[in-house]
């Protein structure tokens, strides 16, 4: 079973004028375990894949299927300028699955703005804390 959420511990500050008040309540929820089987399934299915491609022709297509992984996941754009990792999509086969979220839910569409780029390159930098979205009061 994956962990169950308990209350939060303060990791960093937190930044009360971009984020508002903060609640402890509204973070601590206890997880269905029926949502944290849907979580760690595809990471078990790709466990289990890499377990038998590795007892079917060894310890190097493994190796270098997750080196291909890692080197096209690090692939990106600017920050604030979102990546459709396209090359890690078709060495998943996420291009095959069509869902929910392959037509509806689109960034570009989103009513309340994105992040800024100062605070963007901000957190890259690791200056200040981590980027924040801007509601519109």
């Amino acid at each position: 079973m994956e962990e169950q959420k308990a209350l939060p511990h303060m990791v960093q500050p937190h930044d009360t004028l971009r984020l508002g008040l903060s609640s402890l309540k509204d973070q601590a929820s206890v997880v269905h375990p029926v949502e944290a089987i849907q979580k760690s399934y595809p990471k078990n299915q790709e466990e289990l894949k890499l377990g038998m491609l590795r007892n079917l022709y060894g310890s190097a297509l493994p190796a270098r299927m997750q080196l291909d992984r890692q080197i096209l996941s690090k692939a990106g754009r600017l920050p604030g300028v979102p990546s459709s990792h396209l090359g890690l999509q078709s060495l998943t086969g996420e291009l095959d699955d069509f869902g929910f979220e392959s037509y509806i839910g689109f960034p570009e569409e989103n009513e309340t703005p994105g992040p800024d780029m100062h605070s963007l390159m901000e957190a890259k930098h690791k200056m200040a804390l981590p980027p924040v979205t801007r509601s519109i009061l």
